[in-house]
């Protein structure tokens, strides 16, 4: 079985949460024997920062990221990183498509992330075509709600319709998104839930005192007893939002006399900035593994959004304790006070308190939270699953 899975922008190696889902939900095909071939329609910025301009990427025996590389696609993505949709992606994709025509003649499937290039592949393909949704797009924005996103609302809800009404069969992230589609389209094909996850190579123990961790406390120089909390988040619009209530958070928390370092990785660090003492915002960094191993539990303050935070899976992979908002959990099977901590946002410098006082409970919460993601939420488990799945589509 060929399967040919088409992404707006370049994936590999993945960075953000929708790169990792991109990559995890066909993570087990080509074990399972299929070959997976990805059509990249655009670059993204950090594959022109690191001056990466491969045509190809083998990514594993069987399975290859193909990039078109087109200046007309990544001039139509640019609102994108602004917060707009992308929904010129179908109408470029008409206009140049390099060698996708030869990629839909060997195709027994087409897998496509996001509704935006759903009506085009439609249209030149007569092979199932399968819409990977990451989220019901139509609530994501307008959650977040950009200047003059109600000049596209319509556009939006449209490309999204195509996608759940015409397509063989839509992959949702969560039983919650799949019922918002049966509430707001016309759904009569299959709506496959396969969650969001992490790789079963993250399910370990963290170790705060290997020598990278001494380091990194070094580094940003933190006392060996100064408890760590830690919030991991792309620039995103409902992380940059979740990161400033951190900020917040971390202020109540030093108006209170307690010695906790707060710590904001990851790339939602450009749109934030702090010159608290007990906030570190590091921007990128290159290795994320010792930042876990330093931090005492997280946080995850989200209040916008759409689809599920794969963050969390990452946090829990590592047995660290989590504080989060009923929204951060939604569409996670989980239970609040035994998988992870779920108050209100104005209950956070509370629930982190009690939890950086009561280590036994700590650990008790973070080893509950690493089971559920050993038993239900590795990327090789829901690969092999939606793989069993989408096959019948073609049989």
């Amino acid at each position: 079985m060929n399967i040919l899975q088409v992404s707006p922008y370049v994936v590999e190696p993945p960075n953000t949460g929708g790169d990792h889902r991109t990559h995890g939900i066909v993570k087990e095909f080509p074990r399972l024997g299929a070959t997976v071939t990805r059509y990249c329609q655009g670059g993204s910025p950090d594959i022109y920062r690191d001056l990466d301009f491969r045509r190809e990427v083998q990514v594993s025996n069987g399975y290859v990221e193909r990039r078109h590389l087109c200046p007309i696609h990544d001039l139509v993505m640019a609102p994108v990183l602004l917060g707009y949709p992308n929904v010129l992606a179908g109408s470029a994709l008409r206009q140049c498509s390099g060698q996708l025509d030869q990629l839909l003649e060997t195709a027994d499937l087409i897998l496509i992330r996001g509704p935006w290039q759903v009506r085009e592949l439609l249209d030149r393909s007569d092979v199932p075509v399968v819409y990977s949704s990451h989220n019901v797009e139509v609530e994501r924005f307008e959650s977040t709600q950009p200047p003059f996103y109600r000049l596209l609302r319509d556009r939006v809800r449209e490309l999204e319709r195509v996608a759940v009404e015409e397509t063989a069969a839509t992959i949702c992230t969560s039983e919650r998104d799949a019922n918002m589609y049966r509430e707001r389209f016309d759904v009569r094909s299959p709506l496959i839930v396969a969650p969001n996850g992490t790789s079963r190579d993250n399910i370990r123990d963290r170790n705060s005192e290997s020598e990278s961790a001494d380091a990194l406390r070094e580094r940003y120089g933190f006392a060996c007893d100064a408890p760590v909390v830690l919030f991991v988040g792309s620039n995103y619009g409902p992380n940059v939002e979740a990161a400033e209530h951190v900020l917040d958070i971390a202020d109540r928390i030093r108006s209170q006399q307690l010695d906790v370092q707060f710590l904001i990785v990851g790339t939602v660090g450009n749109a934030v900035e702090s010159t608290a003492p007990n906030v570190t915002v590091t921007g990128f960094v290159d290795e994320f593994e010792p930042h876990f191993d330093i931090a005492d539990l997280a946080v995850n303050p989200m209040m916008t959004g759409a689809g599920t935070n794969i963050k969390l899976f990452d946090y829990f992979a590592r047995g660290l304790p989590v504080v989060s908002t009923p929204f951060g959990v939604r569409g996670i099977e989980l239970e609040a006070g035994t998988h992870a901590s779920v108050v209100d946002l104005n209950e956070f410098p509370n629930a982190i308190h009690r939890l950086l006082e009561a280590p036994t409970k700590r650990d008790r919460i973070g080893k509950n939270a690493q089971s559920l993601v050993a038993d239900k939420y590795t990327w090789e488990t829901i690969s092999e699953r939606l793989f069993h799945r989408i096959k019948t589509l073609i049989e």
